[in-house]
């Protein structure tokens, strides 16, 4: 039985090279931030968080049996007040290594990725790879449908349709330079989903800002 992913895990996913693993190169500056986004996006659809004037709110500070949902809930339940959501973007964003950990080891339980020790100048690190490619390879070809506008749009697709343009993964899906431009085109006309303008501003802002830092 194929496993059941969440909206983050199959970005996650899909930010993975399926042939030589590691995360694509232009997704890797961008990762830990739309990550970030998308499971604040799962914890509104569950009811537990919601935004009221670009400020998270909690609504239900009980405990999640899901490991990322927990770890992104707990330091919103022990701060108490509402704070704005760039703000907590740019609080997980600062631990995306530990983010990265924690969807790495929940896809190993899944039995959807693998981890191989490498080394690069005698420095030991962990590479990441794909198990089960068409599992990945059905997402790809269900979001390329989606972003050509071949098959009829459901919530989960259009949020990460939007998602996967924040972080640059455009490339991934739709080789095809042309079939970009129609994806693009089709991402500005999406309609209003629970992905609301408070998160993709806050989304757009922390990226701008990782680029400045990073060429400045």
């Amino acid at each position: 039985m194929k496993p059941e992913l969440k909206l983050s895990e199959k970005l996650f996913c899909l930010s993975i090279n399926p042939v030589s693993g590691g995360f694509w190169m232009n997704a890797s500056a961008t990762l830990g931030i739309t990550l970030a986004g998308s499971v604040l996006v799962e914890l509104m659809n569950k009811g537990i968080i919601t935004l009221d004037n670009k400020l998270v709110h909690l609504l239900k500070p009980t405990v999640q049996s899901d490991v990322l949902h927990e770890f992104f809930m707990d330091p919103i339940r022990l701060h108490g007040k509402d704070r704005k959501i760039r703000t907590w973007i740019s609080w997980y964003h600062m631990r995306a290594r530990k983010i990265r950990k924690l969807f790495i080891r929940e896809l190993m339980h899944k039995n959807v990725l693998r981890v191989e020790e490498r080394r690069f100048l005698f420095i030991p690190y962990d590479k990441v790879f794909l198990m089960d490619r068409a599992l990945v390879e059905n997402l790809r070809k269900e979001l390329e449908d989606t972003l050509l506008g071949k098959t009829e749009a459901n919530e989960e697709s259009v949020i990460l349709a939007i998602m996967v343009a924040k972080t640059n993964l455009l490339r991934r899906i739709l080789p095809d330079r042309e079939q970009r431009k129609t994806a693009a085109a089709f991402i500005k006309k999406l309609p209003e989903t629970p992905v609301t303008k408070a998160v993709q501003e806050a989304i757009q802002l922390m990226h701008t800002a990782a680029y400045v830092a990073a060429t400045s």
